[in-house]
Order: C-alpha cells, then structure tokens, then sequence
C-alpha cells in the first residue's frame, strides 16, 4: 500500500467518511442517547436553578409592583419551564430506550412504564409548547432586527419543543406495537433535541450581546446586568454539548459547528457600526470552534474504536470466526425462541448433525488454507439448503441444522455433490445424524447430541449417510449418559473395582501373574460390559478418572496381599493413550504406588499398540521414566495396528503381549502359526519376554509353548475373576504359584 493510499484511509477514517456497518451505527446512534440523559438532566438541574434566579430577581419584585401573578411568573420564567419539560422527556425517553434494548427479559410491569413514561412526559412537553400563543402576544413589537431575531428565536424553541415531544411519542407507540426500539425515531429525537438546544443557546447568547451594547452608538452600555453580560456561555455551553455529548461523523459536526458559529457570528455582527464583536473576540471565537471541533473528532474516534470493539465481541457471539456461518451459541439461542413459533407440529422437523468424514486427509494432502475454504464454501451450502431455520458449525467439520423432515434427503443429496466436486480426487463423505423435536421447550443440547450419537452410529457403515435416532439408539445413549453422569459416584461406593485374569509360564502352565481389569457392577444397570463403559470414556475424555481409581485399588489390594504374609502376584495394569494426555500418568501412578509402598517388581505398565500415537515423543519419556523407576513396560496387543515393527524400533519394551487376532481360527490358518513362531523369535532377538493373550484350546497353548511363547493369558486359564476368589482358587490349589514369579 503506497503513501498516497495510507494518508486517503487515514483523512477517510479520521473525518468519518467510511460506511458503518448496522452494528456500527447501532453503537453510535446509543452512545448519543446516552449522552443525551446527561444532557437532559443538567438542562432540568440548570433550569430548575435559573427559575429560581429569575424569581427572587424579577418575578417577586414584578408582583411587588402590581403586576398579575402569572403573567410576571411566565414573562421571567417560561423558557426555563419549557426547557425543564423537554429536559425530563428526553431523560426518560432516553433511559428506557437503553433499559429497553433488552426488552424480551423484562418484567411485565417494567415493560408498561417503558411505554408510558416517556409518552406522558412527551405529553406534558406538547401541552406547555401551545403557550407559544401567549409569547407571540407578549413580544413587544416587530420593528427592530433585534426584536425580530429574538422573537424568531422564542417561537423556534416552541416548535422544536412542539415536534421533539411528537417525536418521543411517535418512538413510544412503536415500542407499544413492536416491543423494540425504532433506530431511525430515536436518531430523530436526539436531532431535534440538539436543534432545539442550539436554538435556544443562540437567542439567549444573541440577546446577550445587544443587552451588552447601545443599540444606537454600538458602544458598551455603562450599567448593564452582569446576569445578561454572561449569558453568551449559554450559547456556547449548548453548542459544546452538541458537538461534545452528540456526536455524528466529524465531517458532519464539523460542518454543523462551523454552520452554527457562522450564522451566530452574522447575527452579533449585523449592526452597521461594526463595533460590536471586536477582533480579539473573534480570534477567541475561532479558535473555540477549532477546539471544537478536534475535540468532536477527538470523541468520534473514541466511540468508532469501542464500536468496532463491541461489533466484534457482538460477532463472535454470533458467528464462526472460521466459516462466518452462525456459531453454535447462536443457533441454541436462535432455536429455542423459534421453536415456540412453530405451529405445524414439532414432529414434521428434524435436528441434524452433519459431520464430513475423512476431513483430516483432505487437510493433509492440501493444506490447511484450501482446507478452510472448503469449510466455508460447505458452511455456506448448508445455509442455502437448510435457510428456513439457523444452521451453525459446531467444530472442526461438524455442522448442525434444523430442517423439515420434507425432501430431507434430496437436501442431504445436495451436500454430498459438494463434496463430489471440491473433493479434488479424496474421498470425503457424510454422516448425518437426526432427532426430532419433542417439545418447543426441551433441552436442545441434548437432542443435537442425540443426533451426533446417530451420526456416530453409522460410522463405518459404508453407502449409509443418514440415521435416524430411534429407541435402540436411545436406550444405548441413555446407557452411555449414565456411565458419564454416574462415574464418579461409582468409583467412590465401590462399584468399580479390579478384576484379575491369571497369567501362566506355557512350560508348565503355573501362575505367574495376572492382568487387572476394570469391572463395573451397578445398581442399576448390573454387570456394564467393559466395551461399554471404556470406550465410552475414552470418547468423553475421562478415561483418566477410571485408570486412576484401577491404580488405587490394584495397589491397595497388593498392600493387602503383602501385608497378610501371602505370596503376592505381580499385577500388569492398562495405560490409556488419553491418561498421558489428560494427566500426569507417571506422577500420578508412581504416587499411588509410592502411597502403598509397593515393591517396584509388582507392577508391570501396559501399554496397547494403538496408544502409541500423537505425541510420540512426549509419551516416549514417559516410558523411559517408568522403565528408569523400576517398572516393567510392556506391549499389548501387538500387531494389531499398522505401525508395529516401528514401535518396536522407536520404543524399549520388557513385554511384547501378541494380539489373540492371531488365534482366530488358528486350527485353520497355516499363515497364523508361521507369523507367530516369527513374532516370538523377533521378540526374542530383541530381548522381550513373549505373552500371548486368548488362548482358549490345549491345541493353541501346546503350539505356543512349542515355538517358544514363554507366557500365556486366556478363558483355557482362567477368566478375570475378584481378588477374594483369586486368593481362594489358590489356596484351592487351582492355580499353582509359581518359583519365578517376579
């Protein structure tokens, strides 16, 4: 951007010629109201004073005099009373209309005074404006331009008076029809209030400057009223509110200002002897202006900055900051106020979850930039489908809608052509989720996350784009809400608690460890399988809470069994891929072994394949600090994933544990036998010990212990069973402990 192009921006931006946005002007157009209850309020306060000034001073002594009560009262005072009436009707008008911007949370009764306040005090304001009539009969006459001039002045602040309290009540009946402010009546109001003050300032400071000089020489009177002398600060206190509290774009204030001084300047100069505003007054009057006007610019500027400031917290309440579709804030606020207005039949609709799968490749083969436009081209797609209702983007490339279960599918149709064409060759596809509505006043949260889980259904179910969420779903998702809800209160009574399945040397199959596995008996739902409840927390993130509480209970049950003089069994304990993210794991877990004083020897850290993934390095020390402790690290579920040979180059393990997908049909797989006996001797070349787990058949256990598994694991042995039970099958002699136990 060149200089010529910085210095244009900067006079646009300073003088304010840029377009606002609605938001903008919104802001703007408040601040002015704003301002203007100060105004109004001191106008009442100064108004209140002058009245009683004008009282002791020339009322009292005119009554004194003989003359009739009302008329001296209103000759002294009646500016003052129609100022004090325009003052409270633009106060009040003013507060209820900023109160009000809120309206739809207000209490009924507030919302009857916001109506009728400001029109009574508009009211009252009208009625005194008809004394207009009787001014115009106490003018004293019409000759002089003097007179003329000021006579104008008196009838001007009437009628401005007249139309500002027509204006507020024009403001009040809409509120009264709409329940909402009118932008463009309140920016009306706040003009002629300023007009009417500015007219008022120019007849008093006007009057000032011919009470201070001799109409016919032009030179100063030699007794004239200190009072009268000062009231030119009338005119220029009303100009400084004007251009100080009211503030428009500065060009405009600039023009109004320098409008405003020029005709005043005319009108103290129009006598023909010339003498009566001399050139240091003028110099004087100058520079005020000048001062007015940077200080008006000096305002505006303030007020743009808060403005934009509040137009972008106003934004980010409403909008992603990503696609610029609405945010999910939103469209739950959005919704449930639209969902009352539905007449049709709530189940005629649909909340929808859309989430674009395989989205993270599309970022991985063309980048984070074409990633984001292909957001937001979708974002805008789902806008013009779904534009009856709010639609918002969620997170990453999950959307939500609200739709008409009508045509829904030739909807859905749509999307996926747009990720036909800007596919660029991936394969990208979609999974929507829906639920209907209930009722207009459920909880929407919950419903959209019930058309997520519907969406999350059918996830590897490949040629299936849309689910709808029905009983079975529902009865998984209310299981699924009650392990979140309940864990940790079943982790507090007990009902989780470590189960232990035996670990045998395949040369004589005696017991030379087991593994500890969470087991869940509820109240309620009984025996929750561990399919459940695992993988439901590993989706939630609170994975961490379960292995911790497996931790301390595998540890307080090793206490138990060292302190009672029994042989303690060394235990292998699971380890989440999340518990390293989600906590200190190997504080944690050293804590707790350290708390119960356990020998380092009895605890073995297991670690599943597919764990070993995002941050490899962080994990890695992780493993290297155990190991350095003391502890013995192994692998499970080898070979399940993708990546096993690089795991066993990027990492040191004591254990490998084969997966029991080896097993599978293993009578009938030659290939299963010949990677077997290839895994043990790789394992063996690296110096791991070898652990196959899922032996179910003496044929399995005799070919393992032939190609030189050292350890087996599996129902032949035994199934995970309670630590009591454990203890008697071996006082029971069923499982025989044994020598090389550690």
């Amino acid at each position: 951007m060149n200089t010529l192009t910085l210095i244009k921006n900067w006079i646009l931006n300073l003088f304010g010629f840029r377009k606002h946005s609605k938001e903008v002007k919104e802001y703007l157009n408040e601040a002015n109201v704003r301002s203007s209850i100060y105004m109004a309020f001191i106008i009442v306060i100064i108004e209140i004073w002058m009245v009683i000034r004008s009282t002791n001073k020339y009322v009292i002594p005119s009554i004194k005099a003989g003359n009739n009560f009302f008329d001296s009262f209103f000759i002294y005072t009646s500016l003052f009373w129609l100022f004090m009436a325009a003052g409270l009707a633009v106060g009040f008008f003013a507060i209820y209309f900023l109160v009000g911007k809120n309206g739809n949370v207000l209490s009924r009764a507030y919302k009857k005074r916001r109506k009728i306040i400001p029109i009574i005090f508009a009211s009252i304001l009208i009625i005194y404006s008809f004394f207009i009539f009787k001014e115009i009969n106490n003018f004293v006459n019409w000759d002089s331009t003097y007179n003329r001039i000021s006579n104008l002045g008196t009838i001007l602040v009437y009628i401005t008076g007249f139309i500002l309290g027509l204006s507020i009540i024009a403001h009040s009946i809409f509120v009264i029809k709409t329940d909402k402010n009118s932008i463009h009546l309140s920016i009306l109001v706040v003009i002629i209030f300023a007009l009417m003050c500015l007219v008022f300032g120019v007849k008093v400071g006007y009057s000032d400057f011919f009470s201070r000089f001799d109409i016919g020489t032009g030179l100063p009177r030699a007794k004239a009223d200190s009072y009268e002398i000062k009231s030119i600060l009338c005119f220029l206190t009303m100009v400084i509110y004007v251009a100080c509290l009211l503030i428009w774009r500065p060009y405009l204030s600039i023009l109004l200002l320098t409008g405003i001084f020029t005709a005043f300047h005319a009108l103290i100069t129009s006598d023909p002897s010339n003498r009566i505003f001399p050139d240091g007054e003028t110099v004087n009057y100058i520079t005020f202006l000048i001062t007015l006007s940077m200080v008006a610019i000096s305002i505006y500027q303030q007020r743009i900055s808060e403005a934009l400031k509040a137009q972008n917290l106003e934004y980010n309440a409403k909008y992603d900051i990503i696609t610029d579709v609405h945010n999910y804030r939103y469209y739950v606020d959005n919704l449930a106020q639209r969902l009352l207005n539905i007449t049709d039949g709530l189940n005629n609709y649909y909340y929808l979850f859309i989430n674009i799968q395989n989205f993270k490749t599309y970022n991985d083969q063309m980048g984070f930039k074409l990633g984001t436009e292909f957001l937001i081209r979708f974002a805008k797609k789902i806008e013009e489908i779904f534009n009856e209702f709010p639609c918002a983007r969620v997170s990453d490339d999950h959307f939500v809608a609200f739709a008409r279960k009508e045509g829904i599918e030739n909807k859905i149709k749509l999307l996926e052509n747009v990720l036909t064409e800007d596919a660029h060759g991936l394969y990208l596809y979609l999974k929507v989720g829906a639920v209907a509505p209930i009722t207009a006043v459920e909880d929407i949260n919950t419903s959209v996350d019930r058309a997520r889980y519907a969406a999350g259904s059918i996830k590897n179910l490949y040629g299936k784009t849309f689910a709808e969420y029905d009983d079975n779903m529902h009865d998984i998702y209310k299981k699924k809400q009650y392990i979140i809800n309940h864990l940790d209160e079943a982790i507090v009574n007990g009902y989780i608690s470590a189960y232990y399945q035996p670990v045998v040397w395949s040369k004589d199959k005696r017991l030379c460890g087991v593994e500890a596995l969470a087991r869940w008996i509820d109240p309620v739902y009984g025996f929750l399988s561990p399919g459940d409840f695992i993988s439901t927390l590993e989706e939630v993130r609170l994975i961490h809470k379960l292995d911790t509480a497996i931790y301390e209970r595998v540890c307080k049950d090793l206490r138990r069994m060292l302190d009672e003089k029994k042989k303690a069994v060394p235990v292998s304990i699971n380890f989440s891929r999340l518990d390293f993210e989600l906590m200190d794991a190997v504080e944690v877990f050293e804590s707790i072994v350290d708390k119960y004083d356990i020998p380092k020897e009895y605890v073995h850290v297991e670690i599943t394949e597919s764990a070993l993934t995002g941050n490899l390095y962080h994990l890695q020390q992780c493993l290297i600090k155990l190991r350095n402790d003391g502890f013995s690290i192994w692998l499970d579920d080898f070979g399940s994933g993708y990546s096993s040979l690089n795991v066993l180059k990027d990492f040191k393990f004591d254990v490998l544990k084969i997966d029991m997908k080896f097993l599978t049909n293993f009578e009938q797989k030659e290939a299963s036998k010949i990677i077997l006996d290839m895994v043990v001797k790789l394992a063996e070349k690296l110096g791991m010990v070898t652990i196959t787990e899922g032996v179910e058949t003496i044929e399995q256990a005799n070919f393992l212990s032939t190609i030189g598994c050292e350890r087996l694991q599996g129902y032949l042995f035994g199934k995970p069973i309670p630590l009591d039970t454990l203890i008697d099958e071996i006082i029971k002699g069923k499982y025989i402990l044994s020598k090389e136990i550690i």
